[in-house]
């Protein structure tokens, strides 16, 4: 499924004996830490998929359709990113830390470069179907995340071509919740006999 794992929930209509829609928001909201996605809580960011697979077909038909909302919705926002994550990376505890806006700024222009670019490379290969998002590098933890490195998803090409593609390096776990930093822009490259 390419349906964020977090939101909002499903309506209903309301019945006699159930319990009303205040109530089960209280429930959730109290289930997810009160704060979803806060500073003080480990619940997935809202916007996260429910698994890398989830991550990377999103993503990738995101890009398919050219929708910019909805890869917005699978990278971290600013807040998520300096509020809860920064804090916890190498590059903010150094002995001479990393300036954050300048960290953030970093990403934005890099970020802002990378999806049109990066739609254009499927467009350019014939992509037409997902299938299957892998990362090799070493998973690396920190206290309330960890993140999976050196991330690539596998398409497959109109004449049955089949590629793999770097369209977002490192994928962020929170708690059953995945998100990616940015985006990138590599050329695909042509898969002989892998899977």
């Amino acid at each position: 499924t390419t349906a964020p794992t977090t939101g909002g929930t499903p309506r209903r209509a309301a019945t006699g004996g159930g319990p009303s829609r205040t109530a089960v928001v209280a429930v959730l909201l109290g289930a997810w830490g009160c704060g979803v996605g806060s500073a003080g809580s480990n619940a997935p960011f809202p916007g996260s998929a429910a698994s890398l697979e989830a991550l990377g077909r999103g993503v990738f038909e995101s890009l398919m359709r050219n929708d910019r909302e909805a890869l917005e919705a699978f990278r971290l926002t600013e807040e998520e990113h300096n509020t809860v994550v920064w804090p916890e990376l190498p590059a903010a505890r150094a002995e001479t830390p990393f300036p954050l806006d300048l960290a953030w700024r970093n990403i934005q222009l890099r970020n802002g470069r990378a999806v049109p670019r990066a739609a254009e490379a499927l467009r350019q290969a014939g992509a037409e179907a997902f299938e299957g998002a892998e990362c090799r590098g070493a998973a690396q933890s920190f206290e309330t995340f960890v993140v999976h490195t050196d991330c690539r998803v596998r398409f497959r090409a109109a004449g049955g071509a089949r590629y793999r593609i770097l369209l977002f390096k490192d994928a962020l776990a929170r708690n059953g919740g995945y998100k990616v930093f940015r985006y990138y822009d590599e050329d695909p490259e042509r898969l002989r006999d892998e899977p």
